[in-house]
């Protein structure tokens, strides 16, 4: 079992860099922690795997981690599409994700990207980033060329990076951006037909529920329907005239959700509650990704007993069975819709469309052009953390506040939030030279 004391810097400094006592600093420790790869050392964490160097930042109690790597280096780690989709789509997509983190770079840091340091997450909630380490798998070869190929070139409007949202699937239309957030709209993120029939794989999708797990799924989100589901309906405006809404009618009158809401409320109490039955099975066999896939849906009622099949009723609690009324939700594609449709733009680029025209199909008519982009970014790979374990297979440079404490050795590396600072534990066996230490935020600015 690996245990960590609270040492001093000075100790750790010494035990690292051989530095005389003399030179160390005072046994007051530092706020950061950072790991850079020497040679070609790659760092783990979690699923990702990193050759920019790791930043380990200690904030109240709570640890966060970031990565720091120039531009297009940051977009060659991403994985949002296949790398054997054709190239025009690969350069609609870089350029795209490119201009996305321009405009939220422009826009400056906020919240928790202001408290650890970070210009972009690694989510789903940003782009998603699976380290720059991917860039030199073979296989990713066709993704870092159309970065290449497209470097510097973003997405302008008024002068300005545009907010180039994009997601999976939109089906047969894209949706205006302010009938998914609401909002006044915006000239290049309206609605446009996207040609994906027979090529995406979320084409239409099916989501079947009984009335009782419709209103225990809603209870569980702090909804209730005030009664026996009697009817339930989308409130669609006319296109770009705003949000939708789902409404649920009981014994007791209507309840109301914007459709965002609705969305996720299902994917989030949905699969929890009854596991065996969301998300639901496609026509092949296998699960959808969530249990509602987009916006783009319609809702039907029809009153009487679900017409399950009894082998999908016995895996409904007894309680659940033979309630009147199902729920039928019918949809296409998969993401918000908003802006680029990635199954549209492989689609266009089968049928020859260049990286050019597809963004401008999906973006009001925007041009890919030059832009004053930053140098670097600072990405954020995890928050909030009470501990963080990275792995290293080679050596590395190990910094605290700035200050180089010499190489590191490969092996697994432990971070934890301390009252005051970083506990550092080494990998096993490390320790006879490499004392483990207690890293405290005081370190004089």
């Amino acid at each position: 079992m690996r245990r960590f004391l609270p040492i001093s810097l000075t100790a750790l400094l010494l035990a690292v860099s051989g530095m005389p006592a003399a030179s160390a600093l005072p046994d007051t420790l530092p706020e950061t922690v950072e790991l850079m790869p020497v040679g070609e050392t790659e760092l783990v964490w979690g699923t990702g795997r990193f050759v920019g160097q790791l930043e380990v930042v200690a904030v109240d109690g709570r640890l966060g981690l970031v990565e720091s790597r120039p531009l297009d280096d940051y977009l060659t780690g991403l994985r949002e599409v296949p790398a054997s989709w054709p190239a025009a789509a690969l350069e609609a997509q870089a350029v795209a994700a490119r201009s996305f983190l321009a405009w939220e770079m422009n826009r400056g840091r906020s919240g928790s990207a202001r408290t650890y340091g970070y210009d972009i997450c690694a989510t789903q909630a940003c782009q998603v980033y699976r380290g720059s380490a991917i860039a030199r798998d073979p296989a990713a070869a066709p993704w870092v060329d159309a970065v290449n190929r497209t470097s510097g070139e973003v997405l302008l409007h008024n002068g300005s990076p545009a907010h180039t949202f994009y997601s999976s699937s939109a089906g047969s239309r894209t949706r205006p951006v302010q009938d998914v957030w609401g909002g006044g709209g915006s000239p290049y993120l309206v609605a446009v037909d996207s040609p994906e029939e027979g090529v995406t794989p979320y084409e239409e999708w099916l989501v079947e529920l009984g009335s009782e797990e419709v209103r225990r799924v809603m209870a569980a989100a702090g909804i209730s329907t005030g009664g026996a589901i009697t009817d339930a309906y989308v409130d669609a405006p006319a296109e770009g005239a705003g949000r939708s809404s789902v409404v649920v009618a009981s014994e007791s009158g209507l309840t109301r959700l914007s459709i965002s809401r609705f969305r996720a409320i299902m994917n989030v109490y949905g699969p929890e509650l009854y596991p065996g039955l969301l998300p639901a099975a496609r026509p092949d066999g296998r699960r959808w990704p969530q249990s509602v896939l987009s916006y783009t849906f319609d809702i039907s009622w029809e009153s009487g007993t679900p017409r399950s099949s009894a082998a999908l009723r016995q895996l409904l609690p007894e309680s659940d069975r033979g309630h009147d009324g199902r729920l039928q939700i019918a949809g296409e594609g998969w993401g918000h819709g908003v802006g680029m449709s990635q199954w549209g733009a492989k689609a266009m680029a089968d049928r020859g469309a260049t990286y050019d025209q597809i963004l401008a199909h999906y973006y009001g008519g925007l041009l890919p052009e030059a832009g004053d982009l930053p140098g670097m970014v600072r990405i954020g790979l995890v928050e909030e953390a009470l501990a963080l374990d990275v792995a290293a297979d080679g050596p590395f440079e190990l910094r605290a506040n700035g200050m180089s404490l010499g190489v590191a050795p490969a092996g697994d590396w432990q971070f934890r939030a301390v009252s005051g600072g970083i506990a550092v534990v080494p990998p096993e066996g490390a320790e006879s030279s490499y004392g483990p230490a207690v890293l405290r935020r005081k370190w004089p600015r």
